[in-house]
């Protein structure tokens, strides 16, 4: 009799499922590939997938690893509206049950990291979503 055990929680950002790109974008989400070295960037905004760093204006960032996927995907659509739904399925995945206020609360967390060391760079667009533009 084979048993599947899931592991519970999200996965640690040193651990090898996290460094997947499955496991970062549960929903498929990534339409704008990352360069081959895993380093997406926007505009002073540099985030290494493979080391799971981000540097802004050449200063290191300290992101929980839900501020981290947040961010990657919104580097992997930027220029893109994604609407909360989206963000929680490539962030949080389908199996999230919690509220959707979530997205909200995280976004607030990562402007204010981010904003603090340049112009703003996720936008809400009432209605739609967020989107990540170059200042």
């Amino acid at each position: 009799m084979n048993h599947v055990v899931q592991p519970a929680g999200p996965a640690h950002p040193r651990s090898a499922r996290a460094r997947r790109p499955a496991a970062a974008d549960p929903a498929g989400l990534a339409g704008a590939r990352p360069g081959t070295d895993g380093v997406i960037r926007c505009g002073d905004i540099v985030l290494d997938q493979a080391r799971w760093t981000v540097h802004r204006a050449g200063t290191a960032l300290d992101l929980s690893p839900t501020e981290f996927r947040l961010l990657a995907c919104l580097m992997r659509h930027q220029g893109s509206v994604l609407a909360k739904s989206e963000l929680l399925q490539c962030v949080w995945g389908f199996g999230y049950t919690g509220h959707a206020q979530v997205v909200e609360t995280y976004v607030s967390y990562l402007r204010r990291k981010l904003d603090r060391l340049g112009p703003a760079v996720i936008h809400t667009r009432r209605g739609a979503g967020y989107t990540l533009r170059s200042p």
